[in-house]
């Protein structure tokens, strides 16, 4: 385990019980909500939120159909408060980064404000390519803000967090990690702050919607 990692559940194991009060729990609210709107699902479906946290987002897509339900979060107290709530949903203590599942066993995978505390998101994405079903849906939802505001954030904002690694992901850069794994861009939604893309598992992946800076 990296220093990163280590400092990463530090500081979601300190805030679990707590975390739908925490300013990081209200500022992903958002994220969470426009993910349940975008994402589809049908009864008998498997689905997977990588970076759980307190289990928020995998709960609200299985309120939307009869679905088997899986959880992984980096953060032991996080899971533990995921099982006190959702008896459910089978939640693991896990990095995102590798993920303790068969290949192909997946319909949809979700990742939500996660991504950014990666030492190596280009792992991730091979980890969801394995574990997705072939047609299978990946969601991304990431921190989007201008060239300006990407660089101050990692140059100085970032150190001072103490959250494990964090870096800002321009829409381009989301893309191509997506089309690099084989997966078709289907959907790209950027308002304000927030950026959601989504795609397909598919094995000759395609550029989807146009670039954004």
């Amino acid at each position: 385990m990296n220093k990163n990692e280590r400092d990463s559940i530090r500081k979601y194991d300190s805030i679990a019980g707590r975390y739908d009060a925490s300013l990081e729990g209200i500022f992903t609210a958002k994220f969470k909500k426009k993910m349940l709107e975008l994402c589809e699902v049908s009864s008998g479906d498997t689905v997977l939120d990588v970076g759980c946290g307190n289990g928020n987002l995998i709960n609200g897509i299985k309120q939307k159909d009869n679905i088997k339900a899986y959880g992984v979060d980096i953060s032991p107290n996080m899971i533990e408060e995921c099982r006190k709530y959702y008896k459910d949903i089978e939640f693991t203590v896990s990095s995102g980064e590798v993920l303790p599942f068969e290949s192909g066993i997946f319909d949809m995978l979700t990742i939500c404000c996660v991504l950014h505390h990666f030492n190596n998101p280009q792992r991730f994405f091979a980890e969801a390519q394995r574990v997705l079903k072939p047609g299978g849906t990946l969601i991304v939802g990431e921190l989007w803000y201008p060239f300006g505001a990407r660089q101050l954030f990692d140059w100085i904002v970032s150190p001072l967090l103490r959250a494990g690694d964090n870096k800002i992901f321009s829409c381009k850069r989301l893309k191509q990690l997506f089309t690099g794994n084989s997966f078709q861009v289907i959907e790209v939604y950027i308002k304000g702050s927030m950026q959601i893309i989504m795609g397909k598992s598919y094995k000759d992946s395609i550029q989807g919607n146009a670039d954004h800076d």
